[in-house]
């Protein structure tokens, strides 16, 4: 399945404060006005696509720049990330973090 596909549609959201990597959040940004889309929907696509492929592998944030965020969650993709923290033992930012990095190519190469 697409990144695309994985946009949401209607479902009860939740808002949440946490840490992002700057570096993606601006990729994100940028996506996010090229596909005129809030960066919460991208975030949750992004979440729900890590939980199929669970292809949580750490990537080298040696020089991220963490900076607070609050983000709209779908209920769905909260519970994907409590599966996956439950099952790697990696935070709830990390994984959000991950979910992002593993995607942002993908996002940015959309028309």
């Amino acid at each position: 399945m697409a990144i695309a596909d994985r946009l949401p549609g209607r479902e009860k959201l939740v808002q949440k404060t946490i840490n992002i990597d700057d570096r993606l959040y601006t990729r994100l940004e940028e996506v996010a006005d090229k596909l005129e889309i809030s960066i919460s929907k991208i975030i949750n696509a992004c979440i729900l696509e890590l939980a199929e492929q669970e292809n949580v592998q750490l990537y080298d944030g040696s020089n991220e720049l963490l900076v607070k965020h609050t983000i709209l969650f779908q209920e769905r993709a909260l519970r994907e990330v409590e599966r996956l923290k439950e099952k790697y033992r990696i935070s709830f930012y990390k994984l959000v973090n991950i979910a992002i990095h593993n995607v942002i190519d993908e996002l940015e190469e959309l028309p």
